[in-house]
């Protein structure tokens, strides 16, 4: 089984353990430290850039 590339908006903030609200807020105001994809309405976060993010706060 391969690793998706593209993640939901709740399986980037598990990955982070964050709140998914935090990384929509980025969306929003596009004032964060991984910038999402946007197809139509829906978001969809790079694994690679959420991963390399993920290694810089802990």
């Amino acid at each position: 089984m391969t690793e998706k590339l593209l993640l939901t908006t709740a399986e980037a903030a598990r990955l982070l353990g964050m709140q998914p609200q935090t990384l929509r807020k980025w969306a929003i105001y596009e004032n964060g430290p991984v910038v999402p994809k946007r197809h139509g309405r829906l978001l969809r976060w790079n694994r690679n850039e959420i991963l390399r993010f993920a290694g810089e706060i802990k």
